[in-house]
């Protein structure tokens, strides 16, 4: 199977063989990114917001994550808003598009796998809207 059909399926939710060199191989430069997020220090908020600018395909202005966290593709994939707060532990399983709206609060230890809509607080495994926000 070549490359692009490989992206395609992953991105599709469909059945993939993870084992090919090149995807591995940007695969691991993503995940670099984040080892090297969770290791900055607290007060090196500058590089950090430079970071997640980096790692996401997109970010919104006044967004923050807790460290640590962890991405399949070290947020590749995610499109997220405006005003968003994740709490430790996040983890994002990217491997496909997931959207998080504006205004969102993600509780500690939760576990992304869908979009995420605007005005709400999520948590848990799988992480699900626990409170809507005015």
């Amino acid at each position: 199977m070549d490359l692009e059909e490989i992206k395609y399926r992953m991105q599709n939710q469909k059945l993939y063989c993870c084992d090919d060199e090149r995807l591995i191989e940007e695969q691991l430069k993503r995940l670099d990114m984040v080892h090297d997020y969770n290791n900055l220090k607290p007060s090196q908020q500058t590089e950090k917001k430079e970071m997640l600018k980096n790692m996401f395909a997109e970010i919104g202005e006044s967004c923050y994550i807790e460290t640590p966290f962890y991405a399949n593709w070290g947020g590749k994939n995610v499109h997220i808003g405006d005003r968003f707060y994740s709490n430790y532990n996040l983890m994002l399983v990217d491997d496909g598009k997931i959207t998080i709206g504006d205004n969102v609060t993600i509780g500690a230890g939760s576990i992304v796998i869908k979009d995420i809509p605007s005005n709400c607080v999520v948590a848990g495994n799988p992480a699900k809207v626990v409170k809507y926000l005015d």
